[in-house]
């Protein structure tokens, strides 16, 4: 079987001639022909899928099993592997990795370590003892109040994940529609997109994080060049799978992108290509405008952007491997109040009167000698951290919080 070669007619022709007997070398042509029609692409498929192909197609049945039948079945690698990217992804500047020993080597460990840190078996994960596992889990409340699953490597694990991030997953730039944790986009560059608008229509993925499986994950490193088991390993490394005692009170069951984990933004945003490519393209068709920051997607436009999108989004949203939470999709025409990743977007970018307004009643009470929270200085760099987002948001507003925190003789 072929593991990685140039997927191309000519070459794979060539190639399976030559493993072919003499008087049915001409099946080669037709072979690679089917083979390419199978699995569209610039990058050969993985060992099973070519497997399963070669023992349903006729003519093979019993080139398939007279090896079988000699107890001298053939091997699986008729080409060893090598790096090779698709081909809209080959000009990228990333590690040409060709087996686990070369990134062992890359990441600056033994393949001991390699195979005991990517748990492809999760051993460690689901060993009984926290101390073998390689991720700290915790839980922290949601803005509803149900629980939300953090899970932290631990700093080896976390290590290695950097080095991932740093010399290969930064090079992949991700869809021009996301905004979360991509260089010099942010919630405000999502929320301006969609300022002054007559409406503005919001959605919200559904576990965003747990929902991108092993699969998935395994599918990019595939199109960025890397061989199966490479990218199986690359995939060990940057997922989990939820250990038995938090599966009760969560949902995640197989291997999934970790919320925690260094490499897990910018694999999801890798993961959402699709689901961005095609939302896009359903804005551009209604004239609306489309930005995704994490699992918020927003679109804007005119009012009869609103049922199209309704029905639409869900759909496209399924397709792409995803699920919405119907609770929190929200249609929001200018006469009311216009929100997107937390800001005002109705006029211009603004902060919700809420915030705003709390931030001024703490301020005032901050002012009073008394008040036990001046001395805390958690609490001030907090408060001081709010006033700088509110000076982003909007400075001219946010002066006069500036002028009463300034007010209060701070160092």
């Amino acid at each position: 079987m072929l593991s990685q070669s140039v997927w191309a007619h000519g070459p794979l022709h060539q190639l399976i001639a030559r493993y072919l007997p003499a008087n049915i070398q001409w099946l080669s042509a037709p072979i690679a022909h089917g083979l390419l029609r199978a699995f569209p692409g610039g990058v050969a498929p993985d060992a099973g899928r070519i497997a399963d192909f070669c023992r349903e197609r006729p003519e093979l049945q019993r080139l398939w099993l007279r090896p079988h039948s000699l107890a001298a079945p053939p091997h699986h690698v008729l080409d060893a592997p090598t790096f090779l990217p698709d081909q809209a992804l080959a000009g990228l500047c990333l590690p040409r990795l060709a087996d686990t020993l070369e990134l062992a080597d890359w990441l600056a460990i033994s393949p001991e370590q390699l195979t005991r840190f990517a748990d492809l078996r999760s051993l460690s994960a689901l060993c009984p003892s926290e101390f073998a596992r390689h991720y700290r889990t915790r839980t922290i409340p949601k803005k509803d109040g149900t629980p939300r699953l953090i899970e932290e490597p631990k700093p080896f694990l976390k290590t290695l994940q950097r080095r991932i991030l740093s010399g290969i997953l930064n090079a992949v730039a991700p869809h021009s529609a996301a905004h979360g944790f991509t260089p010099r986009r942010n919630c405000l560059s999502a929320a301006s997109r969609h300022a002054g608008e007559e409406t503005v229509v919001s959605f919200d993925l559904a576990d965003f994080f747990q929902s991108i499986s092993f699969s998935r994950v395994y599918s990019t490193f595939r199109a960025l060049g890397y061989p199966a088991a490479v990218a199986r390993t690359l995939c060990g490394l940057a997922t989990v799978i939820t250990p038995p005692d938090e599966r009760l009170r969560h949902a995640a069951l197989g291997r999934h992108l970790p919320q925690g984990a260094p490499t897990s933004p910018a694999l999801a945003n890798l993961a959402a290509f699709g689901l961005d490519r095609r939302l896009a393209g359903l804005a551009r068709r209604i004239g609306a405008a489309y930005t995704r920051y994490a699992d918020d997607l927003t679109f804007s436009g005119d009012r009869q952007i609103g049922p199209i999108l309704l029905r639409a989004v869900p759909q496209i949203a399924h397709d792409e491997g995803f699920r919405l939470n119907r609770t929190k999709t929200r249609l929001m025409p200018r006469g009311g109040r216009q929100i997107v990743t937390g800001t005002v977007v109705n006029s211009h970018l603004n902060l919700p009167r809420t915030e705003y307004d709390q931030l001024k009643a703490t301020l005032h009470r901050l002012a009073d000698p008394t008040d036990p929270r001046r001395a805390d200085l958690a609490f001030r760099a907090h408060i001081r951290g709010r006033i700088a987002w509110a000076e982003q948001v909007n400075p001219a507003r946010a002066q006069k919080l500036r002028t009463s925190f300034d007010a209060l003789g701070f160092d």
